[in-house]
């Protein structure tokens, strides 16, 4: 089996869009390529909400400093809010710094200590390295198992799953403590909450504590890929291949079970006033409140796999794929109001799967699977692109002091100098 990164989808039934769609995408096409048009490459996929309904200012509206955005990065997207936001600049070119050979393809997020002096690396090869500020390998440790999932980091461990059934507690010092059996894949990130260490495999979500010990599970109808985030009211929020957004008390009772009419394959992202946001394969970014009711549904004519991002205008920003693969932007009230396309191959299965990174400034950060990492201006204009050797498809890593780390599934860890 493969891993949620980068599994085939050839058993999903191919999805059409109707006449109706269609005309709305023409439409608002021409209003984009009248107002824009020295940027022929992107496009606007209207939403199911008018876009008139909510002007484009709101994208260079200025960002605010969010006093909740961690300094490091110490679970997927950032921290249990899934929020993609992170401290300082990204750097202004691409300068490297160095190039770290983590010996297999690498599809999970960078994530990195407290003080962010070291920085942990998966493989698909099954090895994790503890790797220093000089792109220098403090340990490594050979699993044999493929790991998808970006490391949870905790003051003294790091804990993370693999593709046969495990997850596991490594110390900061390399030391294996302790091993716990799943009933499938474990390649969703893990979340701290409390006592308790969350995650999903297979068709479960696991609660354990500090020693690895079972508190409870619970039972999805379909698999979970999507790794597991924490709302404003303390629930714990997943999406399931069954279409359904799930939230749970954290004694893991079910709270509300929301069917949103596609799989939801990534994690979902909080927003403000107990928001939830998910992608889905129904070509969707949704919107529901804290009692799990849907706010709003806006189309954006690909896949949603990956995790989103909430800006801290209130903007979503998700990756799509293809036809036309391309970053897009969705107003607070569920309008696209911006989007960066990348070049296609025409396949459905092709495209941007991490979401896009935000800095201090407002800008974005992201890779595709055309092996580029591009750093975004405010407005979604390209400031600089790199090419790796392989698919960018996990999301980046943003250290305080403006180091961009970006991973490869050529299997290097790229630092791009502030």
């Amino acid at each position: 089996m493969t891993g949620w990164a980068h599994r085939p989808f050839a058993h999903r039934a191919v999805r059409l869009f109707p006449l109706a769609c269609t005309m709305s995408l023409v439409a608002v096409g021409l209003v984009v390529r009248a107002h824009n048009a020295a940027r022929a490459t992107r496009s606007m996929v209207a939403p199911q909400r008018s876009p008139l309904a909510q002007p484009a200012a709101s994208v260079v509206d200025p960002p605010v400093l969010d006093a909740d955005v961690s300094p490091h990065v110490m679970t997927l997207h950032g921290d249990s809010a899934r929020s993609g936001r992170a401290r300082g600049h990204f750097p202004s070119a691409a300068r490297m710094l160095w190039r770290f050979d983590a010996g297999g393809p690498i599809s999970a997020q960078v994530t990195t200590t407290e003080d962010a002096q070291t920085f942990f690396v998966v493989t698909l090869n099954g090895r994790v390295s503890a790797v220093d500020r000089q792109g220098h390998a403090r340990w490594s440790i050979e699993f044999g198992k493929r790991i998808y999932s970006s490391p949870l980091v905790l003051a003294d461990r790091i804990l993370f799953g693999t593709d046969e059934g495990q997850f596991l507690a490594v110390s900061h010092a390399g030391k294996l403590l302790w091993k716990f059996s799943t009933d499938g894949d474990a390649d969703t990130s893990a979340l701290k909450v409390g006592p308790l260490v969350i995650f999903a495999s297979g068709k479960r979500v696991y609660a354990l504590d500090a020693g690895g010990v079972v508190k409870w599970r619970y039972q999805a109808r379909r698999k979970v890929f999507s790794s597991p985030a924490l709302t404003g009211d303390q629930q714990i929020v997943f999406g399931s291949q069954d279409g359904h957004v799930v939230a749970l008390s954290l004694a893991g009772a079910e709270a509300w079970r929301t069917d949103v009419g596609g799989q939801v394959d990534a994690a979902p992202s909080r927003g403000p006033e107990g928001s939830v946001y998910v992608g889905t394969d129904a070509q969707e970014v949704v919107k529901l409140d804290a009692r799990g009711s849907i706010a709003w549904k806006c189309n954006v004519g690909g896949y949603v796999r990956g995790s989103l991002t909430v800006a801290r205008n209130g903007d979503i920003v998700a990756g799509t794929y293809g036809p036309n693969p391309k970053v897009v932007r969705i107003s607070p009230a569920g309008s696209l109001v911006r989007s960066f396309s990348v070049r296609g191959t025409g396949s459905k299965e092709f495209g941007i799967h991490g979401s896009a990174t935000e800095d201090d400034q407002g800008r974005f950060a992201f890779g595709a699977q055309d092996d580029l990492v591009r750093v975004l201006s405010r407005t979604f204009d390209e400031e600089w692109s790199f090419p790796t050797g392989a698919d960018v498809d996990a999301p980046l890593t943003l250290l305080p002091d403006g180091t961009l780390l970006v991973p490869s599934e050529d299997g290097k860890l790229y630092a791009f100098a502030p």
